[in-house]
C-alpha cells in the first residue's frame, strides 16, 4: 500500500466525563454540543462554563474539539445563535458541525476563519454535493452512512475537501436529514435535535387489505437497525484517504466512550503501522459488544446488506450470549452453563420464551460444576462433584446457579448485559490522574551566582522560559547533576506534561536547594499551559460589529428586492409520480407540474419518450413543465442527476426541482431555472439569501415550519418562496426495503413490490404507506394527508410564488380531484368569493377524498425541541385504510 496520512479518530462526548474518557483513551478530536442547537437535545450536553472547561482540557492535551450546531434554525433564534457562535469563536472551538444553510451563510460572512464541517444531516452522498459545499467554504463533509466504500473512493477522487465517515455506533434507517417520522408522528423533530426514535418501535407489515406480510421476519422491530462496526475495515479506510473516522454516541455513558475509543485507537494505530498484517482480535470485538450492541453490521460499506442490517428482535442493548437455562431449583434458583467469564457485580438478562425480558445483577453465585482447570482457589480436584460452593467468579464452561426474583423456565436464553470489570477498567482510564501527557523538551542552564534557567518546548512549537530567584552556590557535597535535575523535573504531577528530553548546561559544583528546583519547575509548567491555550483562542475581529451590521443590512436589502417581485397570485404547482397523474393535474388546473426523477414500482415508468410527451402536453396546456432531480442519486447510477439535467436541457424544460445539494450544484451550473425541493430544508431568511445568491429561482420552505414562523420571514411575499399546502408527505427515504426483507426466503428478492401495496402498521393501528423506487429505495409516507385548505386565505395574504400539492404518492383519479379543489379555491380567493365557510367545505370535500384522513401538519403548532409530545400529524387512521 502507498503511504497515506493517518486519519483522525473522532469521538463523541455528551458530558465532561465522556470528553475526558475520549481524550484519555486516545481520541484525536471530540465532538460535543451546547445546551441548544445540537442534534442530540436529549444528551446532557454542555453549559458555557463546561464548554470552556472541555476546550481547555482537550486543547492542553493536543485534542481538537468540534461543536455541533447541526439543527435547523428558526429566524427568531439567530440572535441567541450568533451570541453562542461568538463565544465558541473566542473560546477556541476548532470547528462547527452544521446542517442549516443559513448558519453556513452567517458564519461564512461574519466569522469566515471559523472552520465549518457539514453534518451528516446535510445528506451528502455524491461528489457534486461535496463540491457544492466546497464552494461555500466548508472544510469537511461528513458523508451519509449509506455511502459504500466504492462510492467513497469515487467521491474522494473528485474532491479535495476533507471527508469524514462513521465507523461505529447507532445507525438510522433513514438517510440522516431526510427523516420527518418523529416530527410528523409526535411533534419531536430530529432536524431540531429532538428525535424520539419511533423507528425503534414495533411494527407489522400489511397489504392494503390488512393481510400480514411479515412471514420471513424473526421479530417485529422492522425499522430497527443493528449498530455499525467497521473495526475490520480500518486499513481500507486509511488507504482511501479519509480525514476522520467518527464514533457515534453522544447519548452514551463515559464508560462506553472510553471502551470504544480505546479499542479503535489501538486498532487504527495497527492499521496505519502495518496494514498488510492487520487483524482484529477476538477480545476487542467482545468488549465492543459487551459495552453496547444491538448486533453488529458493516452497514453499507460493501453495498446493500439487506436483512443483515436489521435488529428485528431487540431495539436496544442485547449484551453477550451466555447460554440457556438448564434447570431451576427451589427458591427461584436458575442453573445455566456460562459461555463467558461471570463475576459478582455483572448484569445478566433472561429472554423468556414468551417474549418477556428481565434482568438482575449477580450478587451470590453458586458453582455447581467448574470447567476443568478453573476450580475455586483452595478446592481440590477430586471435589468437583461435591455440593455447590459460593464463588465470586466463574470461568467459561462452568455450571452456575443464580437466584432471580422472577419466573424463569428451562431453555430460556441468558445474556450478559454488564461486565463489571470492563466498566471499572474504563472508569479508571479517565478518573486516574493524568493518563495522557504531552511530551516536552527542557533545556537547563545553571551558573555559579546566577538563578537557574529552564526553557520548555512542546511538539507544537510553544516555547516558554522560567527563572528562579536563588543564585547558584558552590556545592560542598551535592552539586546539581543532570540526574538530580531530571528526577525533579519528571515530577510534573497533575500537569498535562511529561519530560521527554533534558539538555543540561550546568556549571560544575553548583547547587540549588531542592525546593528551588521544584519552584522553577512549577514556574515553567504554568506558562506553557497558558501558551497552549492561547494558541487555540481567538479575539473577535475589531470590525465585528460593523461586519454584523452590514450583513443584516444586506439581508434586509435582498429581502426587500425579492418582495418587490411578488406575483399577483401564486402558481398552483403539482408534483406527480407518473404520466397519467400529470394529465390529471393539468386537467384539474395545475399551472406547473413537477415530474420525472424516479419511477416507482407499480407505476408507469418515466422513459425518455414519456418525459418528452409530458413536456409537450404541459406546453400545449400553457403550464410549466419542471423535471424533478431525485433527492438520492449515486454517481454510478444512470438515472442520476446528470442524466436528468441532460434531458431537461435537451427538452428545454421550464425548470428543474433539485432534491439534494449535488443535484442543486449541477442544476445551477447547467443554467437551467432551478428550484429546491422540500428535501433541501429552508428554515430561515439566511438560507433563502444564500440559495438565491447561488442562482436558485424558487425555494420550497420546510414543512416543519408553523404559521407563526412562516410569517417571520423577511422574504415573506416574495415570488421566490414555495409552500406545500397539501399532500401525503414522505417521512423517510431508506436504502433498506422492509418488504423485500420480510418476504425473501433467500438472498434473491422475490420483488413483491411489483404486485403488492404495502403499509407499515404500528401498535396503535396507524398505517404508513411505503413505496419502492426503481433502485429499491423505500419511501415511507405519513399516515395522514397534509391539508391547509382552511388557511388558504391567510396563506395567500402572506404571499408565495407557488403553492404546491405534493401528490407523488397519489393515483391519477385522486390527483384530478385534489387539484380541482385547490384550483377552485384559488379562483374564489382571487375574485373575493372565499370565506371561512367555503374553506371548511373544501376541507370536508378533501376529507371525503382522502383514504388516510387529513392533518394540518405543523402549521398551527410547529415542532417541539424538548421531550414533550404534541401535534396531530399522524392521528387515527381513516377506517377505509385500517
Amino acid at each position: 500500500m502507498t503511504a497515506v496520512s493517518r486519519p483522525e479518530l473522532l469521538a463523541p462526548a455528551g458530558n465532561l466525563q465522556a470528553l475526558k474518557a475520549a481524550v484519555e483513551n486516545g481520541a484525536d478530536a471530540v465532538y460535543l454540543g451546547g445546551k441548544a442547537f445540537g442534534a442530540r437535545a436529549s444528551a446532557e450536553n454542555f453549559t458555557r462554563q463546561e464548554l470552556a472547561e472541555a476546550l481547555n482540557y482537550a486543547h492542553l492535551r493536543g485534542v481538537k474539539v468540534y461543536v455541533t450546531v447541526n439543527t435547523l434554525i428558526d429566524n427568531g433564534e439567530f440572535g441567541e445563535l450568533s451570541d453562542f457562535l461568538f463565544f465558541l469563536y473566542q473560546s477556541g472551538a476548532d470547528a462547527l458541525l452544521v446542517q442549516d444553510l443559513g448558519v453556513i451563510n452567517w458564519a461564512g460572512k461574519v466569522l469566515p476563519d471559523l472552520p465549518l464541517h457539514a453534518s451528516t444531516q446535510m445528506t451528502v452522498h455524491n461528489a457534486a454535493g461535496v463540491q457544492f459545499l466546497a464552494g461555500l467554504g466548508l472544510r469537511r463533509v461528513v458523508l451519509a452512512r449509506e455511502t459504500s466504500y466504492k462510492e467513497l473512493l469515487a467521491i474522494k477522487r473528485q474532491s479535495a475537501l476533507e471527508l469524514e465517515v462513521f465507523v461505529h455506533g447507532a445507525l438510522c434507517i433513514s438517510y440522516s436529514g431526510q427523516c420527518l417520522f418523529s416530527s410528523m408522528v409526535g411533534g419531536r423533530s430530529g432536524n431540531r435535535g429532538s428525535c424520539a426514535q419511533p423507528c425503534r418501535l414495533a411494527f407489522s407489515l400489511v397489504d392494503d387489505r390488512g393481510g400480514d406480510l411479515c412471514g420471513a421476519c424473526p421479530g417485529e422491530h422492522l425499522l430497527s437497525t443493528r449498530d455499525l462496526m467497521l473495526l475490520g475495515k480500518l486499513p481500507e479506510l486509511v488507504q482511501a484517504g479519509v480525514s476522520a473516522l467518527k464514533i457515534e454516541g453522544r447519548m452514551k455513558r463515559p464508560e462506553y466512550v472510553a471502551t470504544v475509543v480505546r479499542i479503535y485507537r489501538h486498532a487504527l494505530d495497527r492499521a496505519c503501522t502495518d496494514p498488510e498484517r492487520y487483524q482484529v482480535f477476538e477480545e476487542e470485538v467482545r468488549d465492543l459488544a459487551q459495552v453496547f450492541n444491538r448486533g453488529f453490521t458493516t452497514g453499507y460499506f460493501e453495498g446493500k446488506p439487506g436483512p443483515a442490517l436489521m435488529s428485528y428482535t431487540k431495539p436496544n442493548n442485547r449484551g453477550l450470549y451466555l447460554g440457556r437455562v438448564l434447570r431451576t431449583t427451589p427458591g427461584r434458583g436458575v442453573v445455566f452453563k456460562t459461555r463467558l467469564p461471570l463475576r459478582a457485580g455483572d448484569g445478566i438478562e433472561f429472554w423468556m420464551q414468551k417474549g418477556d425480558r428481565s434482568g438482575v445483577t449477580v450478587n451470590n453465585m453458586l458453582l455447581h460444576r467448574a470447567y476443568p482447570g478453573h476450580l475455586p482457589v483452595g478446592q481440590a480436584a477430586d471435589s468437583r462433584q461435591t455440593a455447590p460452593v459460593q464463588v465470586q467468579e466463574a470461568a467459561p464452561g462452568s455450571e452456575v446457579e443464580i437466584a432471580v426474583p422472577f419466573a424463569v423456565r428451562p431453555d430460556d436464553r441468558v445474556f450478559k448485559t454488564h461486565d463489571d470489570r470492563l466498566i471499572r477498567e474504563a472508569q479508571l482510564s479517565f478518573t486516574r490522574l493524568g493518563q495522557l501527557k504531552v511530551p516536552i523538551r527542557v533545556a537547563a542552564r545553571a551558573r555559579l551566582g546566577q538563578p537557574l534557567e529552564l526553557e520548555a518546548v512542546d511538539a507544537d512549537g510553544n516555547r516558554v522560559t522560567a527563572q528562579g530567584t536563588w543564585p547558584g552556590e558552590a556545592a560542598l557535597k551535592h552539586p546539581l547533576t543532570p540526574e538530580v535535575l531530571r528526577l525533579q523535573l519528571e515530577r510534573l504531577g497533575n500537569t498535562p506534561f511529561t519530560l521527554a528530553t533534558l539538555d543540561c548546561d550546568l556549571d560544575e559544583a553548583t547547587m540549588y536547594p531542592l525546593s528551588e528546583l521544584n519552584t522553577v519547575r512549577r514556574l515553567l509548567a504554568t506558562p506553557l499551559e497558558q501558551a497552549r491555550l492561547d494558541r487555540c483562542r481567538r479575539e473577535l475581529p475589531d470590525r465585528i460589529e460593523r461586519t454584523t451590521t452590514a450583513f443584516r443590512s444586506a439581508l434586509s436589502q435582498d429581502a426587500a428586492q425579492a418582495t418587490r417581485q411578488q406575483r399577483p397570485k401564486p402558481l398552483l404547482a403539482v408534483a406527480v409520480a407518473d404520466y397519467a397523474s400529470l394529465e390529471a393535474a393539468l386537467e384539474g388546473g395545475a399551472e406547473a407540474v413537477y415530474f420525472g426523477g424516479l419511477s416507482y414500482r407499480g407505476r408507469q415508468a418515466w422513459s425518455p419518450d414519456t418525459v418528452g410527451r409530458a413536456v409537450d402536453l404541459c406546453r400545449s396546456r400553457g403550464a410549466r413543465a419542471c423535471l424533478i432531480i431525485p433527492r438520492i442519486w449515486k454517481d454510478d447510477q444512470p438515472s442520476g442527476a446528470v442524466e436528468w439535467i441532460s434531458t431537461a436541457t435537451r427538452l428545454r424544460v421550464d425548470g428543474v426541482v433539485a432534491g439534494d445539494l449535488g443535484g442543486l450544484d449541477l442544476a445551477i451550473k447547467s443554467g437551467l431555472e432551478t428550484f429546491t425541493d422540500l428535501s433541501i430544508p429552508v428554515f430561515n431568511d439566511l438560507a433563502v439569501q444564500l440559495l438565491l445568491r447561488q442562482g436558485v429561482q424558487r425555494l420550497t420552505l420546510s414543512p416543519e415550519l408553523n404559521g407563526e414562523q412562516l410569517r417571520r420571514f423577511n422574504y415573506r411575499g416574495a415570488s421566490c418562496l414555495e409552500l406545500v399546502v397539501h399532500g401525503t408527505l414522505p417521512l423517510m427515504i431508506s436504502e433498506y426495503c422492509p418488504l423485500g426483507a420480510a418476504t425473501a426466503t433467500s438472498d434473491q428478492c422475490p420483488g413483491p413490490c411489483r404486485s403488492k401495496s404495502c403499509l407499515l402498521k404500528d401498535r396503535q393501528g396507524y398505517l404508513f404507506p411505503l413505496q419502492l423506487d426503481e433502485h429499491c429505495r423505500m419511501t415511507l409516507y405519513n399516515a395522514r394527508e397534509l391539508c391547509l385548505s382552511e388557511h388558504l386565505d391567510d396563506i395567500i395574504q402572506d404571499g408565495y410564488g407557488a403553492l404546491r400539492l405534493e401528490l407523488r404518492f397519489h393515483e391519477a383519479g385522486e390527483v384530478l380531484e385534489i387539484t380541482g379543489v385547490y384550483r377552485q379555491a384559488l379562483n374564489l380567493l382571487s375574485t373575493g368569493g372565499w370565506s371561512k365557510s367555503t374553506g371548511k367545505q373544501a376541507w370536508e370535500r378533501l376529507s371525503r377524498l382522502s383514504l388516510q384522513g387529513l392533518t394540518r401538519g405543523h402549521y398551527l403548532r410547529g415542532v417541539l425541541t424538548g421531550p414533550e409530545r404534541g401535534g396531530e400529524a399522524a392521528g387515527p387512521v381513516h377506517p377505509k385504510k385500517a
